[in-house]
């Protein structure tokens, strides 16, 4: 599994993630996006080939089937990345950022190219899951609910009340239940 953080963090902030998806004996690398972490450059239309070169990276080291999850810009890759490549099963996304917001507050206009909608509405066999808290400031509740409406089955959403942008991503209970909703479909 690839773990893809947002704008503004890094793969370090996602250990805890990545340390339960190890305990529920899958692979799991989290990459830094470009510009984040240990990594260089700036994010860019090309971010989505880093994305997937982890996927492919995954499938030489035997780890097959594949999955993704991210948060907000990472949901956002994640999503676009599960659409794109051949080996993923199964994707999850908290948060997962709208392209217009990413235009539009963080300058990314590349995004735009890039519409969620329509990577999500592929009707390719990837199981799609979506979380997100019903208090999120950034990205409004209701833009998960629509992902997922789009999404053909399997689909999974679940809206948790209250919280805010970034408080799914370590919330234990929804790391639990991203693990077992990733493991599921990835272990048929």
């Amino acid at each position: 599994m690839v773990i893809v953080h947002g704008a503004g963090s890094n793969r370090q902030n996602h250990q805890d993630y990545a340390r339960r998806v190890a305990s529920a004996g899958m692979s799991a690398v989290a990459i830094d996006l470009r510009g984040h972490g240990e990594s260089g450059g700036t994010l860019d239309a090309d971010t989505i080939d880093d994305v997937l070169a982890a996927l492919d990276w995954l499938t030489g080291q035997g780890a097959v089937p594949l999955g993704l999850r991210g948060s907000s810009l990472g949901g956002f890759l994640a999503l676009n990345a599960a659409a794109r490549h051949r080996g993923v099963r199964a994707g999850a996304a908290i948060a997962p950022a709208q392209e217009r917001g990413l235009a539009d507050r963080r300058g990314l206009t590349w995004a735009l190219g890039m519409p969620l909608h329509d990577a999500v509405a592929r009707d390719d066999g990837v199981a799609r899951g979506y979380w997100h808290a019903s208090g999120d400031e950034i990205v409004p509740w209701t833009w998960s609910w629509s992902l997922a409406a789009r999404s053909p089955h399997p689909r999974h959403l679940r809206v948790v009340m209250g919280g805010h942008h970034q408080s799914l991503q370590h919330d234990p209970l929804v790391q639990a239940d991203t693990v077992a909703f990733l493991r599921g479909h990835l272990a048929g």
